[in-house]
């Protein structure tokens, strides 16, 4: 369980641009900035040191988020312009217990799916906009922590969609591909078991890369 706060940008503030728009997704994001609590963000937008032309809908911390920007409004995010207005922004925190934050922050993602009727084919990474290295606690293996990446996130979001009350952990299990056996980390939800897709696609003689939020897998030459 977590808590919400609903600490808003004051009406006219040069990071609440304002506006109506319709939402289609929700943009997950990490703070990059390995000491700072959800308190500490949202403080940071009213700063007059920042300069930054960036703001978020939520941030995450441990068992508690801070709404910033109502979520039919307009959050300078993801530097562009489809994504401002009608992507949600979730800012994670990259400070205290990994495994709780995102805990919360998967928790949190579901229950806003759920309001909006949406499944997790609605979730995007800053990444998908602009290509930025974020949310980096989940994509980028310097910042990954005890195999909790955006596969896992991913998977725990749907889990708690599921009703799940428990983080869903990766595990390492073995897997034979044209005879040969390798040891991949997975994730097991209602007894089926999910693969990371990069894992898999060596030894199965295929190159792995990226259109957007599709996978793209080529036959190796």
């Amino acid at each position: 369980m977590y808590k919400v706060s609903t600490d808003l940008l004051r009406t006219g503030h040069r990071l609440r641009p304002g506006g109506h728009y319709g939402k289609i997704s929700i943009t997950i994001h990490s703070t990059g900035n390995t000491g700072s609590t959800a308190e500490n963000e949202r403080a940071w937008l009213d700063n007059r040191a920042n300069d930054r032309q960036a703001a978020w809908h939520y941030v995450v911390g441990n068992k508690k988020v801070i709404q910033a920007i109502p979520e039919d409004e307009e959050a300078w995010h993801c530097a562009r312009s489809e994504g401002n207005k009608h992507s949600i922004a979730i800012e994670i925190i990259e400070s205290g217990d990994r495994t709780q934050v995102l805990n919360t922050a998967a928790e949190f993602t579901a229950d806003l799916l759920k309001k909006y009727g949406w499944g997790t084919d609605k979730l995007l990474r800053h990444l998908d906009w602009s290509g930025k290295n974020c949310p980096r606690i989940l994509i980028d293996k310097g910042y990954i922590k005890n195999g909790l990446n955006w596969a896992w996130f991913v998977a725990t979001v749907e889990a708690f969609l599921k009703g799940a009350e428990k983080v869903v952990k990766p595990t390492k299990e073995k897997i034979q591909i044209d005879g040969k056996e390798y040891e991949a980390e997975c994730v097991n939800i209602d007894g089926y078991t999910y693969w990371k897709v990069r894992d898999l696609a060596g030894p199965m003689g295929y190159d792995v890369s990226n259109k957007g939020k599709m996978p793209v897998l080529n036959k190796k030459r």
